[in-house]
């Protein structure tokens, strides 16, 4: 059996050498990528980005919109289940 073991990341396509015995990356090799882009690409992606920050706080917006009945019914149903529940809290006190 060898001891090293060649694989390719399915992430990144980085190809990888593993050392079997302790598990160490012995050298990865990253897959060469054209960096060459276009103005147009580039506006798209900033454009792009900008709906979705938008399209987040919008929902961020809605989500603390909404907060306020959330709490409100949250604290109806815990006043509600202390209303039956007639026993005593335990005192710290007490327990000495």
């Amino acid at each position: 059996m060898s001891d090293r073991v060649e694989t390719v990341c399915p992430c990144c396509d980085t190809k990888l050498v593993v050392d079997t015995n302790s598990g160490e990356v012995l050298s990865e090799e990253r897959p060469k990528t054209d960096h060459k882009q276009s103005f147009d690409d580039a506006m798209t992606r900033v454009t792009g980005g900008e709906d979705r920050r938008k399209d987040a706080f919008d929902k961020a917006f809605d989500r603390t919109q909404h907060m306020d009945d959330l709490l409100q019914k949250k604290f109806e149903e815990a006043q509600k289940k202390a209303s039956k529940d007639k026993s005593k809290p335990i005192k710290p006190f007490d327990l000495d």
